[in-house]
């Protein structure tokens, strides 16, 4: 018979607990499933001490492990398992000789995002300061690397991203495990009529690493060469004049720009979207693609994160290369050329989205998570 007693969670964020933030609601989502399940779960950030909310927001890595270590101090023997993300714990496991047990979760390794980060400042000819690659190239492996080699277990989001932990050498031994997001039943939709290609959706933050440079010299082209075509920016956390500021200004009337965006809302979106566009330069997964795939929606997006993971060029989506507005005007004009194909590689992501439904994902999370834990099967 397997063990069901109640067991105690805690979750360490290194982010805010924003509602908007991928990350945040995955975890909210966790919680609120594993509290079902009758055991409890406490979420903490930077915010939760009064220390980090008076602190300059550069010092925050540095100075959060401390103050999570000194709380895991007092709090040891009130967890079974502690879920700390990224970095947060390094000190907390290092210190704390497997009591409690401890799972390392990535939602982004942040030396990979730090790659890209550097080539796209070198790209725009800003490159980063002296100050930041020294905390990102010299401090944050070295965290990193104690973070995963002290904890009980470590998990990340993709593929590429646990063959780059494994090649590291930073994992323990039995390797990484991989995890995913899972969607909500409202964003699967029913089968799509073939239809042109008029409205063009984004979701995601208004970053540069979200590709948003090669995302508008892309609509500003295909913008001119049909007035009848939209583009759709959803979730961008920027204020709407941000972005429309960055188009030219004859063509801001044919934008629409949504910076927060419910779930009933983000839904519909999705529906009324013909193509969604997605240039990120870097993702550890990317719900919203996995919310197009579920909408049915033809994808125009770069191999990262589930991307690479969940779809395949030409099959359930286009794929193309990183920094290239040319290829997104190019893959844009082959789905308006032939809606046949569009709603083709629409419904083989469709397909493809349903290992993803959220009810199967948590339930392979919450085992995995039990197990972690010290919970047999």
């Amino acid at each position: 018979m397997s063990d069901r007693r109640a067991l105690r969670f805690a979750v360490v964020l290194q982010t805010p607990k924003d509602p908007q933030s991928a990350v945040y609601i995955s975890y909210q989502m966790l919680a609120v499933e594993l509290e079902r399940l009758g055991h409890s779960v406490e979420i903490v950030s930077p915010a939760d001490f009064p220390a980090m909310r008076r602190m300059k927001g550069r010092w925050v890595p540095l100075a959060y492990p401390f103050a999570i270590a000194w709380w895991m101090r007092r709090r040891r023997g009130d967890f079974d398992l502690v879920m700390f993300h990224s970095y947060a714990g390094w000190l907390a496991t290092a210190l704390g000789r497997g009591r409690p047990r401890s799972f390392v979760m990535f939602h982004g390794v942040e030396t990979l995002y730090h790659r890209e980060l550097r080539e796209e400042a070198a790209a725009g000819g800003h490159p980063l300061s002296w100050r930041y690659r020294l905390l990102q190239e010299g401090l944050m492996p070295f965290l990193l690397r104690i973070a995963c080699r002290t904890a009980d277990e470590v998990s990340c989001l993709n593929r590429a991203e646990a063959d780059f932990l494994t090649a590291r050498k930073w994992t323990p031994a039995r390797g990484v495990r991989t995890l995913a997001h899972g969607v909500s039943p409202g964003f699967f939709a029913p089968p799509r009529a073939q239809r042109a290609v008029r409205t063009l959706l984004f979701v995601g933050q208004w970053l540069p690493m979200k590709g948003t440079r090669y995302l508008r010299d892309a609509a500003v082209t295909l913008l001119r060469e049909d007035s009848s075509m939209r583009l759709v920016c959803a979730g961008t956390l920027a204020p709407e004049e941000t972005v429309l500021s960055e188009f030219p200004e004859e063509l801001r009337r044919q934008i629409t720009v949504l910076p927060r965006v419910d779930q009933t809302a983000l839904a519909k979106l999705y529906q009324d979207a013909d193509v969604f566009v997605f240039p990120s330069l870097y993702e550890g997964f990317s719900l919203a693609v996995v919310e197009a795939m579920a909408s049915r929606l033809p994808i125009i997006t770069t191999a990262v994160g589930v991307a690479a993971d969940a779809l395949r060029h030409e099959d359930s989506a286009l794929f193309v290369p990183k920094r290239s507005a040319a290829a997104i005007v190019a893959a844009v004009g082959r789905l308006h050329a032939d809606p046949a194909f569009a709603a083709q590689i629409g419904s083989a992501a469709a397909v493809a989205a349903d290992e993803y439904r959220l009810d199967a994902v948590q339930r392979r999370t919450v085992d995995t998570i039990r197990e972690v834990a010290g919970a047999p099967r």
